[in-house]
């Protein structure tokens, strides 16, 4: 089966923008768990870096799920199929 320098460009976006999605969501854990543990190392770092650490935390998950929506709502991500 042939495909043209255009198909697969279009299948490598979507599997570009699927490895990205899996990608940011297993960081969203990642920074989860972290500011889970967080409060419980108070006593080691300071209530004042707990703060910092939650503040900075919690945007980078805004972050990424801006990034995540983004490319959830791109119409080369929706209207392209692999099986095609």
């Amino acid at each position: 089966m042939k495909f043209t320098r255009f198909e697969i460009v279009k299948r490598l976006i979507i599997i570009m923008t699927r490895r990205g999605l899996e990608l940011i969501e297993n960081y969203k854990k990642g920074l989860q768990k972290f500011l889970d543990t967080l409060p419980e190392q108070t006593v080691q770092i300071g209530s004042e870096m707990v703060k910092t650490l939650t503040i900075s935390s919690k945007n980078e998950i805004a972050n990424l799920e801006a990034i995540e929506k983004a490319l959830k709502r791109s119409p080369k991500h929706e209207q392209v199929s692999l099986n095609n």
